[in-house]
């Protein structure tokens, strides 16, 4: 099987073609929420089954779901009768597709407007990736629905016509032209109607989308028309899947092994000419403290026009239905408050991108411990009091700093990274206690979290992360018995790692007396 990378290219889009464009999102986001709400109807209704309560294992829901098909009044098969419908990929894009001759406006059906079954297939495979997290893989607690705005692509496959060629269904792509066309009508030949859209080029990115087209519109599976609210429009992309090797950008793999540790907020690195720590995502943190004052202007604007709504205790009132009178002033700021999550989410992804490329050349394996990051978000379930003052203490753990910083996002870009140009990312299990390791006389040690620095027996010191790195730059990951370090190979890269150890300490003071001095002159100003 072919490898498939995804290549997004920008859209030129006027005025009335993203009034059009802006109508179908909302056409399919009504028609997501209304198949939504008819399965999740239907849910509820097998939930009460004995039959259903009865299912443990995976297997056992399948053929619950197989066996049990139901209908939904209005909705026919190719017999003239209601259509069989099963928890499924196969059932609930059967139902989708068949929505394609829902009336929906002036007798028109969705197929009249060029919502056809190919876009509706695609829709549909959204729908069920969302009921499968629910079903099967324990993901999700809860089926969504979305909001206005909220659904922001549509796209389509190939597929075969009747003469074996293969096409898009209700789009062209015109890859000679670089011109994108989407489909308005039902009609064929001279009487369709289409929008011309022209692909621009990215001018610093030129070379590497000729490099990713080389293989022409044979090697274009899937296309998608995204949007994206920027400082406060819509901006369109199209996003091609393309089969084919993934062009590269010049970069090449080092050699050898490198350890990475991961926290919260920062990554430390050790290889055979690297020891570093840096924070992730540095760049977020100015702006998250501008969301957190945004969000608490929004809060108090939607209680100062809303004051019914809430308790005297300040909370929203439950059980009944509430209406929310929302100013124009606060709809300004919902705008703000977008533009800044969307730059925040831009530049943090940039940075990691930047950082995964500057370790590449460091090693051909990069060895990381397995974290389940998602667990440090959680709350502690453990009361504890402090001794010294008598409260109980905060059971709040990392949540804000993952989600700010993002750990798991920048492991997932340098596997990806890696993997692309041969080399390898090994995940260790956390067991090898990496960061409690003291090859000097071949112990382990536990340390507490605020223990930022470890001695080892030969009275060296050094920052707990950097060891740690070190320490899996050196495990023995082959080896069926966890705990195996190559205390060889460490002590002869050891004198080298503290002196790069020491260069980067210093420069990392450095960098934090720089930019404590740049905000205050910044705060002066």
């Amino acid at each position: 099987m072919e490898e498939v990378f995804v290549l997004e290219l920008p859209l030129q889009v006027e005025k009335y073609q993203a009034d059009i464009l802006n109508k179908r999102y909302e056409q399919l986001r009504q028609l997501y929420n209304y198949v939504q709400g008819k399965l999740l109807r239907q849910y509820r209704y097998f939930e009460q089954m004995a039959e259903f309560q009865a299912c443990k294992s995976i297997k056992e829901k399948r053929d619950f779901f197989k066996n049990h098909p139901f209908h939904i009044n209005g909705i026919l098969g190719s017999n003239k009768e209601l259509l069989d419908i099963t928890f499924d990929d196969y059932g609930i894009n059967g139902f989708v597709t068949k929505l394609g001759l829902k009336s929906i406006s002036n007798e028109k059906t969705y197929t009249d407007i060029g919502i056809n079954s190919a876009i509706l297939a695609k829709l549909s495979d959204n729908i069920w990736s969302s009921w499968n997290k629910l079903l099967y893989d324990n993901k999700a607690r809860k089926i969504s629905f979305k909001r206005h705005g909220e659904l922001n692509s549509f796209g389509c496959g190939k597929k075969m016509n009747g003469s074996r060629k293969k096409v898009f269904s209700g789009m062209e792509l015109h890859l000679e032209k670089m011109e994108l066309a989407i489909k308005l009508n039902s009609k064929t030949g001279k009487k369709a109607k289409f929008i011309i859209l022209p692909i621009l080029h990215t001018p610093k990115h030129a070379d590497y989308e000729m490099w990713a087209l080389k293989g022409g519109y044979d090697s274009v599976k899937v296309i998608t028309v995204v949007r994206r609210l920027v400082r406060g429009q819509y901006k369109y992309y199209l996003q091609m899947s393309i089969e084919g090797e993934k062009p590269q950008k010049g970069r090449t793999l080092g050699k050898g092994n490198v350890g990475i540790d991961i926290g919260p907020t920062t990554v430390a690195v050790s290889g055979v000419n690297i020891a570093s720590i840096d924070k992730l995502a540095s760049k977020c943190d100015n702006i998250q403290k501008e969301i957190t004052r945004l969000a608490r202007k929004i809060d108090r604007s939607r209680r100062a026009n809303n004051p019914e709504n809430f308790n005297e205790d300040g909370t929203i009132k439950r059980g009944v239905r509430l209406v929310w009178n929302d100013s124009k002033r606060y709809k300004e700021l919902r705008k703000e408050m977008a533009e800044l999550l969307r730059r925040q989410a831009a530049i943090r992804k940039q940075q990691h991108i930047d950082r995964a490329n500057a370790l590449l050349k460091e090693g051909d394996t990069f060895i990381v411990e397995n974290n389940q990051i998602s667990g440090w978000t959680r709350k502690a379930k453990e009361t504890k009091v402090n001794e010294k003052t008598g409260k109980i203490q905060k059971k709040k753990r990392f949540g804000k700093s993952v989600a700010n910083h993002a750990p798991a996002m920048f492991v997932t870009i340098l596997e990806n990274k890696v993997k692309s140009l041969g080399g390898e990312v090994v995940k260790v299990d956390t067991q090898n206690a990496a960061s409690q390791y003291d090859f000097t006389n071949n112990s382990f040690e536990k340390h507490e979290l605020k223990e930022r620095s470890v001695t080892l027996s030969n009275g060296d010191t050094h920052q707990r992360d950097m060891l740690a790195a070190f320490n899996l730059q050196h495990l023995k990951y082959d080896e069926a018995e966890k705990k195996q370090y190559d205390t060889e190979a460490m002590a002869q890269h050891y004198d080298r790692f503290c002196e790069l150890e020491q260069e980067e300490i210093l420069r990392y003071k450095n960098k934090e007396k720089k930019d404590d001095r740049s905000t205050i002159g910044a705060k002066d100003l």
